[in-house]
């Protein structure tokens, strides 16, 4: 079962422990990041950074990237790219959602599951011309 949850907003808001595992399925490498992930208030939502490090075949350094929650009801958030660009609804009001996105030829079908109150999972398998990877996320709220 899933945890449920009806304001998306409180939810997600305050900082969670991150830790990531990516396959790039071409390459035949897989990586890691481990780091934390902030959802800070904003006007129309939230914003979310996160920073860490990132293990990546001969990789290793810091990694981060951010996007913006905005919220016209407590259960759903359109999630856009730092510029600005539309990425996708979320809406985990059943304890999950499943995603699909269109990036020019590259195609992303996202997973999302609320484990526990404090906890959720994010995976993504992108595949087309420019990509083909698979990407997984463990969130725990930082205590």
């Amino acid at each position: 079962m899933f945890h449920p949850v009806h304001d998306l907003r409180a939810f997600l808001t305050g900082s969670w422990r991150i830790a990531r595992r990516v396959h790039d399925i071409r390459q035949g490498l897989v990586g890691r990041l481990a780091g934390r992930g902030d959802f800070a208030p904003t006007l129309r939502g939230l914003t979310y950074g996160e920073a860490g490090l990132l293990r990546f075949g001969n990789y290793e350094g810091q990694a981060a990237r951010r996007y913006l929650y905005a919220f016209d009801r407590p259960d759903t958030a359109d999630i856009h790219h730092a510029d600005g660009s539309l990425f996708h609804a979320l809406n985990l009001s059943a304890g999950k959602d499943d995603i699909r996105h269109q990036c020019g030829e590259d195609h992303y079908r996202g997973r999302y599951r609320v484990l526990e109150e404090n906890v959720f999972a994010v995976s993504w398998c992108v595949t087309g011309p420019r990509k083909c990877y698979r990407m997984a996320t463990f969130y725990r709220r930082a205590g």
